[in-house]
């Protein structure tokens, strides 16, 4: 699908959706002809970067551009969003942002759902939405890359740093089981310490957020995926359905189940119109 703007800048969304990885997998390398963004949200996997393999962990961004070598070794349960592409308005948005290969951000419900929105408008193949398609690319691209800005500057932020510091391990690490022990030992400070630095940086205990960040999730693979809501929950970071299930109606006054049947029909509704 291509685009094209007033200005003679384009883009060309050919690949982009969720995948859900249940068996290991290679996959080969390969010189690439065009830019491939990949986010993991869950489990891990292995990239080729600068000809080693490295770990990706949630919240692990690989961006590659064309004329690059590319290889992933995909672990159980790997779950990535991946977009690829090719453009002018690519190829200068990318001479301008000189992204790393590998870099860690947010995992960021707007940009989830602008992936989704992008995938759903991609498949529906009408040139009358090719120009929202375009805009939704550059959007989804320039906050991508904003999102790449907010976790460096983490590096810059003086005593708060710390904190930052916590608050991206716990969006890296949040669908894992994960304790005040762990987080505390990861920022070389004490629990009492690392309590105290949270809550005076975010407003909130470490282990709110955490259960945020895990709702966020779950939220996202109701909408986007056909995983029983029982595995909705334990891959989320939720080992007990019953209390993912308190929750959740607690943070959004429905129930697991009522979400998705809300979810399904919103995205019935501008088919029956």
């Amino acid at each position: 699908m291509l685009h094209r703007r007033e200005n003679n800048l384009r883009t060309e969304t050919l690949y982009v959706g969720m995948a859900h990885h249940k068996k290991r997998f290679r996959n080969p390398r390969e010189l690439l002809h065009t830019y491939i963004i990949r986010l993991q949200t869950s489990g891990s996997c292995e990239a080729l970067i600068d000809s080693e393999f490295v770990v990706i962990k949630p919240g692990d961004l690989l961006l590659f551009r064309p004329g690059e070598k590319y290889e992933l070794i995909l672990k159980d349960n790997s779950i990535d969003y991946y977009l690829i592409c090719n453009g002018t308005w690519i190829d200068q948005w990318w001479e301008n942002f000189s992204p790393p290969q590998k870099s860690t951000i947010p995992l960021d419900d707007d940009l989830l759902k602008l992936w989704n929105q992008l995938a759903k408008e991609t498949l529906r193949m009408n040139d009358t939405f090719e120009e929202l398609t375009d805009y939704i690319l550059r959007v989804f691209c320039l906050t991508l890359q904003r999102l790449h800005e907010i976790a460096s500057m983490g590096e810059t932020l003086g005593p708060s740093y710390i904190a930052y510091r916590i608050k991206k391990f716990i969006d890296q690490h949040a669908t894992e089981a994960l304790t005040l022990e762990q987080i505390a030992k990861h920022a070389g400070i004490s629990i009492s310490r690392a309590v105290n630095l949270f809550k005076s940086n975010f407003g909130q205990s470490i282990m709110s957020y955490a259960i945020e960040v895990r709702l966020a999730v779950a939220c996202e693979r109701i909408r986007y995926s056909s995983m029983s809501l029982d595995s909705v929950a334990k891959s989320s970071g939720f080992n007990n359905y019953t209390y993912f299930h308190r929750q959740f109606r607690i943070h959004f006054g429905l129930s697991p189940r009522q979400f998705r049947e809300e979810q399904q029909k919103r995205s019935k509704l501008p088919m029956e119109q």
